[in-house]
């Protein structure tokens, strides 16, 4: 018997039972936020050091000022861009830290 004259018998699958209920969110303890927050930060340390050789040999403080100013700005487009589109950043990622919203205020 060849594979296109086989009758197909259709199955019902039960999508309640399929899904378990997600699991309820525990509250990230403070040593995970604050090495969230230290990936975070290195990841701007690692791109000042990186750009570091682009400013000038004289080092002024207009020079330096701008690359902070830099920094600043991708740190803020950083920060805000990977929280509203996954709900944490490459170090909450790492040490599974998401901002999520309460069901209930207080």
């Amino acid at each position: 018997m060849r594979f296109d004259e086989i009758e197909l018998q259709p199955v019902m699958f039960d999508v309640d039972a399929a899904t378990p209920p997600p699991p309820e969110p525990v509250r990230a303890s403070i040593f995970r936020r604050f090495a969230a927050l230290l990936i975070d930060v290195s990841l701007f340390a690692a791109l000042a050091l990186a750009l570091s050789p682009l400013l000038p040999a004289s080092m002024s403080v207009i020079s330096i000022a701008s690359l902070a100013g830099f920094l600043i700005l991708i740190a803020f487009y950083y920060f805000a861009g990977t929280r509203a589109l996954w709900g944490r950043t490459i170090g909450g990622a790492i040490f599974d830290v998401r901002a999520v919203r309460s069901a209930t205020r207080r």
